[in-house]
């Protein structure tokens, strides 16, 4: 299965997923939108963990995979709010 979705996260940014998902389980998945991570790589290692991850350890993998990143324009908990929205 698929899913999608975007939202505005507080102070006004864009953002967006899209995953790809087996029942409770996440395959890929895909965060864009209006924002800046530093080191540019964390979100696509972070991606990269979710892969194989069940949705509900989402936002555990998330924290431990952007914990050392500096986030501008959005948060962990927007990430895994707009990840749940697209997985239900």
């Amino acid at each position: 299965m698929q899913g999608k979705a975007a939202m505005k996260v507080p102070g006004g940014k864009l953002l967006k997923v899209w995953v790809e998902y087996d029942g409770a389980t996440i395959i890929k998945a895909k965060f864009t939108g209006d924002f800046f991570v530093h080191p540019e790589d964390a979100v696509e290692n972070a991606e990269e963990k979710l892969s194989g991850a069940r949705k509900r350890d989402a936002e555990a993998i998330l924290e431990r995979g952007l914990s050392n990143a500096r986030m501008y324009g959005v948060d962990v908990k927007s990430m895994a709010k707009v990840l749940g929205e697209a997985v239900k």
